[in-house]
């Protein structure tokens, strides 16, 4: 299916082309005989582009209602799965905090494990949910000022366990005066926790995350730097499409489904931004997202 459009174009160049050299024959003297076969195959030619179109209309309904089926596919699932994932969730904490008895470290990494796992589910769906309602139109934002100072500090706030596990420096370094921009606040913390939280994963240990943020024209520009392992350029043009992983070994023993990158790309776009990256292996790489300023800024 991802090729379906350069075949589509490739087939109505070629039909172009044959329409234009038959003309041009026919325009030319020709024997009687002649000229009743040439009328005979564009006739044909013309018959052949009718039903190359019919069939072209006729793929991309089909194309459309299996979208919407596994749209509806996800939503059926990602609701069913919320129940028994919350479940889980809850017993698991009653059973750390001791409520039916006392547990032994061996125990306790049990349980430590399936609530992990949990989560990991638990974001995956999330990540389902954000994408179906995007692709059907359903995703409501409600957007207003925003001070990009307040999100990125409730963001750092919540992922200080992560980065400080790793013995990691982060940081924000802003301009002393930044104008407010125009975005959904929750989402716009969906998305720097995603960028963040990637930077941490793929920095070693000791490493380093810097933000930094500045106006460009009538957009703000947020930036996520880090000095980590990088992304090898025939994986950057795939970053941030849907379950896309590389398969770089270090990328693989990290926790992932692929779909946070680009949930926050569609996130950016329809907020009225722009998203993207670049990177050299082994150099660290830098995430950015630009979001529109609130008014006159």
């Amino acid at each position: 299916m991802t090729n379906q459009p350069n075949s589509e174009e490739h087939i109505q160049k070629t039909l172009t082309e044959l329409n234009a050299r038959l003309f041009d024959l026919a325009a030319s003297a020709l024997p009687q005989e002649s000229e009743s076969t040439l009328q005979e195959v564009m006739r044909l030619v013309e018959q052949l582009s009718i039903q190359i179109s019919s069939s072209q209309d006729k793929f991309q309904q089909d194309l459309q209602q299996v979208e919407q089926e596994r749209n509806n596919y996800i939503s059926v699932v990602t609701h069913e799965l919320r129940l028994p994932m919350t479940s889980i969730k809850g017993y698991t904490d009653l059973l750390r905090q001791g409520v039916v008895g006392p547990l032994n470290e061996q125990q306790f990494s049990f349980l430590d494990t399936i609530r992990s796992n949990v989560d990991r589910m638990s974001a995956l769906l999330s990540d389902l949910s954000d994408i179906s309602r995007i692709n059907t139109g359903r995703m409501v934002l409600d957007i207003k000022a925003l001070e990009i100072e307040k999100a990125l500090n409730e963001v750092l706030q919540s992922l200080k366990p992560a980065w400080a596990k790793k013995k990691q420096q982060v940081e924000a370094d802003l301009p002393a005066v930044l104008p407010p921009v125009a975005a959904d606040y929750n989402r716009l913390l969906q998305v720097m926790a995603n960028l963040l939280r990637n930077a941490i994963m793929y920095t070693p240990e000791g490493g380093k995350v810097t933000i930094q943020a500045k106006t460009e024209g009538e957009q703000l520009r947020i930036e996520v730097v880090d000095n980590g392992i990088g992304i090898k350029s025939e994986d950057q043009a795939r970053l941030f499409s849907p379950f896309f992983r590389s398969d770089d070994t270090y990328v693989r023993d990290q926790p992932g489904w692929g779909t946070s990158l680009h949930v926050s790309s569609k996130l950016v776009q329809i907020m009225g931004g722009s998203i993207g990256m670049y990177s050299q292996a082994d150099s660290g790489c830098v995430f950015w997202f630009s979001l529109p300023l609130y008014g006159d800024g």
